[in-house]
């Protein structure tokens, strides 16, 4: 089980989750200062962060997977670095590419599928100085293949919903994109050294 569910961190959060549900989103958890909006293909978590801090108005990515202690073994042993640890909302998976960027991948118990009427999908678009790096990484933790892009990248599919992007950027870091049908929405970026 995988699922697409990167996390964007804003100091206003209920605008931004108004903006989310505008685009069709729907709020599957609400813990105040913690939200995850589902687009049917791919989620988007929501975190409260401190205005002008250097959180405030980024995107990381991130993974809902359904047992983090298999995935970390699986993750090994396909060979991409990955660690059991504690996160803001308990034991987590931490996954740390080659050149060091890292992302979560949180447990969960829902396993539903994405909805072959899913209007929207969640796309995390992940810049790097090393797309086939990253490509590896991303089908290591179990993501499939889609196709290569002309300039260097590709997108993978994770098994139970949402999208990820790999392009060749002269930093590492996240965007996030809500695709429709008729039209393709880029709501933050965050980039890391």
């Amino acid at each position: 089980m995988l699922r697409v569910r990167p996390v964007h961190f804003t100091s206003m959060l209920d605008e931004y989750a108004t903006h989310l549900e505008d685009q069709g989103m729907r709020c599957v958890e609400n813990d105040g200062d913690w939200r995850v909006y589902d687009s049917g293909n791919g989620k988007v978590g929501v975190h409260l962060a401190e205005a002008g801090s250097t959180m405030d108005g980024t995107t990381v990515l991130g993974f809902e997977v359904r047992d983090h202690e298999i995935f970390v073994r699986r993750t090994l042993e396909d060979g991409t670095g990955a660690e059991l640890v504690e996160s803001r909302h308990g034991s987590a998976a931490r996954v740390t590419a080659p050149d060091g960027f890292t992302f979560l991948a949180d447990p969960v118990t829902d396993l539903s599928m994405p909805g072959t009427d899913a209007l929207l999908s969640v796309t995390a678009l992940w810049s790097t100085p090393d797309p086939a790096a990253a490509n590896k990484v991303l089908a290591d933790i179990g993501a499939k293949h889609v196709h290569d892009y002309p300039a260097g990248g590709a997108l993978f599919r994770a098994k139970n919903g949402g999208l990820v992007a790999t392009t060749k950027g002269e930093t590492s870091g996240v965007e996030l994109e809500i695709r429709h049908v008729s039209q393709t929405t880029v709501l933050g970026a965050e980039s890391e050294s």
